[in-house]
């Protein structure tokens, strides 16, 4: 579910901001407000954010979009910012709320002449999406909606091209299932690998197991939502800790890997000090993987 920051959050982080930056100030008073900024810690110069799961990928004029979670609001309004018209690619990693409630409110679904491809391993995908916009939910019906829609369904293993893109498919590990993709061009690999549940007693087989898939990416962007106690309480929720995901990136030769789908009822303060805890993990691997903390909002570049 999308977790805003609390206005009570924001007071207290805003105190704390200023605090800080009295101190800075006492012992630098010369220092100007962009310097003072930088030594401020991670959970004080930013916000992880709290919107629901959509990426987006672009390589020239090419894109792919991951998923229609909450974030998929903002990526409309971006997108018409550049005056994206014509054919876009969807790809549904599974149906949860978090994954598809920003689709009613995806801007470039109401533009005529605009035809958008949902690529999935979901045989009735374009149902659910039909009937997440039934009148007792939302005014508009999903049909309704002026942009061309087109329903492509594979199976998981399957592979698939856009464009420049070879796209191959996975089964992931998630109640009611989840769809792993990794995307290839000529020199690079993505993969995108949210909801997905590494943990339990076969956790060394099914990391091993997975290697095929996942081996050598360039970038990963992995379902990292637990700490390791969260992980044990919570069996079966179909969520990874923070600390596995490094141990699966590090087995698979994975050159960058960024922590996503954090958990809701965290705030940033807990979601940082579990990275903390992921970085000195890393650490006895001898820091080989370059780890980061996926942020709404934020560009990585391959």
């Amino acid at each position: 579910m999308p977790s805003p920051l609390d206005p009570r959050d924001y007071r207290s982080r805003i105190h704390e901001v200023l605090e800080k930056a009295r101190s800075i100030w006492k012992d630098e008073p010369s220092l100007s407000v962009e310097k003072v900024y930088e030594k401020l810690s991670p959970p004080l110069a930013g916000i992880v954010g709290g919107d629901t799961t959509c990426v987006e990928v672009r390589s020239g004029d090419e894109q792919l979009i991951f998923d229609m979670g909450t974030g998929a609001r903002r990526l409309g309004y971006d997108m018409m910012a550049r005056g994206h018209k014509g054919d876009l690619h969807i790809l549904m990693t599974h149906t949860h709320w978090d994954h598809m409630q920003g689709w009613p409110f995806f801007a470039p679904g109401f533009i005529p002449g605009n035809h958008v491809h949902f690529h999935s391993c979901i045989p009735d995908c374009e149902d659910r999406f039909t009937r997440q916009q039934q009148f007792e939910f939302f005014p508009l019906g999903f049909h309704d909606m002026p942009a061309e829609k087109t329903f492509h369904t594979y199976e998981q293993g399957d592979q698939f091209k856009v464009g420049s893109f070879d796209i191959t498919t996975e089964a992931l590990i998630h109640p009611g299932g989840s769809t792993s993709y990794r995307v290839d061009t000529e020199d690079k690999t993505f993969i995108f690998a949210t909801d997905t549940e590494f943990y339990g007693e076969d956790l060394d087989e099914l990391i091993k197991a997975k290697k095929p898939f996942f081996k050598d990416a360039d970038l990963l962007i992995m379902d990292a939502q637990y700490s390791l106690r969260e992980s044990a309480q919570k069996i079966g929720w179909g969520h990874t800790a923070m600390v596995i995901a490094v141990d699966c990136a590090i087995e698979w030769g994975v050159k960058k890997l960024a922590l996503t789908h954090h958990e809701p009822a965290h705030d940033d303060f807990t979601t940082y000090k579990l990275f903390e805890e992921a970085l000195e993990h890393n650490k006895q691997y001898g820091d080989k993987l370059e780890l980061l903390l996926a942020r709404q909002g934020e560009t990585l570049e391959l």
